[in-house]
């Protein structure tokens, strides 16, 4: 659904985001996301946050749990960033350990 949003969102800015879309980097549960915002849309703080949402929500997809590896500023470097480059990974969740039930001590 939030793919959706984002693409009906990405049309409506006429061309002013550019995304490498989600990429497998050949290791294990890591993956990339390169993002640029037009600089009047926000430029690196949009780019990062787009970034980011896509990244959990690709992960949530695959019932993972999203992980950041590496965050870099990219694009047009003159002024502040237009964009984010975006390196994550995709693990397992980590099962919750259920403590043993403390037995009750009758008073004395």
């Amino acid at each position: 659904m939030r793919y959706l949003a984002l693409a009906i969102a990405t049309l409506g800015l006429g061309g002013c985001i550019a995304s490498s879309g989600i990429i497998a980097t050949g290791y294990q549960d890591e993956f990339f996301v390169n993002l640029m915002v037009a600089p009047y849309n926000g430029g690196g703080v949009s780019a990062y946050n787009i970034a980011t949402t896509q990244a959990i929500d690709f992960c949530r997809e695959h019932q993972r749990v999203f992980v950041v590896d590496h965050v870099k500023p990219a694009g047009d470097l003159a002024y502040p960033p237009t964009g984010t480059s975006l390196t994550f990974r995709c693990v397992p969740p980590v099962p919750v350990p259920v403590a043993a039930p403390v037995p009750l001590v009758p008073a004395h």
